[in-house]
């Protein structure tokens, strides 16, 4: 098959990839459409090479091995969970198999590393694919996975009807936030600097979007509040000074649920005596779990959720270099390959 490879910061080109036989227990996916993440965008510029990138993948299944143990018939569309998990450490066995302790990306060849979902097929392990609805448009499906990734953060925020979020960052994490927590019957604020993003934060379902640099965040939520601070925020973007006001604006009780994370790792200041006297919770947000994964198949399938409005562009696989230049632009959310040749901006 053909897989798409980066061998060098800024080069990748296709390979000729052997596609071997599938095992008892997997599953053979033609790949139809494939999300560039922030890993692979990253990955563009910095990583290990040879890196074979993709993650967010929506296919039809094409084979599937005789000890399969889930429902999953050919011909299905589903999205691929490319992340292994053991299935017998601690933390899978106890509801956290996100934070597995022997989950890995897979391998090609004993050489290219990484999800491998830039390719035109690929094998994954039984309860790895996730049954969509057949008549999802292929790069919809294809977010179903940082859906997932969502999901455990707003899990995480243990919210309740009414509640009142703030949502630092209006990146497409942001915006899956945004979307999420409405579902919840939040009323969400949008901590953003950039105005282009506030109006889309808005669109997408945001009560309120304000510039941090500009307005009293604090105030501006107590005011709305009552004199209460926010029942959790999500962190997705911004430096240190963002994770720091995320903690001044916290109702007593409150959950800061830090999904982004901060490049360089720079130290924050905190107050014990604050965490002590406000029982304010700290917490993070990695990966997703079976558990959200299926949510996330099941809201999109369902159309409870609509993201038709984060994917920036449609692109064949053969543009691969015009993908990524679009892909880290600041004015896309996210860019999708699509493993046949038609484009469409949405």
């Amino acid at each position: 098959m053909k897989g798409l490879i980066m061998t060098a910061p800024l080069t990748m080109g296709f390979q000729e990839i052997a596609l071997r036989e599938i095992h008892p227990n997997e599953v053979k996916v033609n790949v139809k459409a494939c999300g560039i993440c922030t890993w692979e965008q990253k990955a563009y510029t910095k990583t290990t090479y040879p890196f074979f990138g993709g993650h967010e993948i929506c296919g039809i299944v094409e084979a599937i091995g005789s000890e399969v143990k889930t429902d999953i018939q050919v011909g299905d569309t589903v999205a691929v969970a490319s992340l292994t998990r053991c299935g017998t450490c601690y933390y899978c066995r106890t509801n956290q198999d996100n934070l597995c302790l022997y989950g890995e990306s897979k391998t090609v060849d004993g050489e290219a590393w990484g999800p491998a979902g830039f390719a035109e097929h690929v094998i994954a392990r039984d309860y790895e694919v996730y049954r969509l609805d057949p008549q999802i448009d292929p790069a919809l499906g294809s977010l179903a996975e940082p859906v997932a990734c969502v999901l455990r953060s707003v899990e995480m925020g243990e919210l309740d009807y009414g509640d009142t979020v703030v949502v630092q960052g209006a990146g497409i994490m942001g915006m899956l936030h945004i979307k999420l927590a409405r579902l919840k019957g939040a009323r969400v604020i949008v901590s953003e600097p950039d105005a282009g993003r506030r109006d889309k934060a808005l669109a997408a379902g945001a009560d309120h979007a304000v510039d941090p640099f500009q307005t009293d965040l604090k105030q501006f939520v107590e005011d709305l509040n009552g004199g209460i601070g926010a029942k959790a925020v999500f962190f997705t973007a911004g430096g240190p000074k963002a994770v720091e006001q995320a903690l001044e604006i916290l109702a007593m009780g409150g959950t800061l649920v830090l999904y982004g994370s901060l490049n360089p790792d720079t130290p924050i200041a905190l107050s014990p005596n604050k965490v002590h006297y406000t029982e304010i919770r700290i917490t993070g947000a990695s990966k997703h779990t079976r558990k959200s994964f299926q949510e996330a198949a099941n809201l999109l399938s369902q159309g409870h959720i609509d993201v038709s409005d984060l994917v920036s562009e449609r692109v064949p696989f053969a543009q691969y270099d015009y993908a990524f230049e679009r892909a880290v632009s600041p004015d896309t959310f996210r860019v999708v390959f699509l493993m046949e040749d038609e484009t469409e901006e949405a």
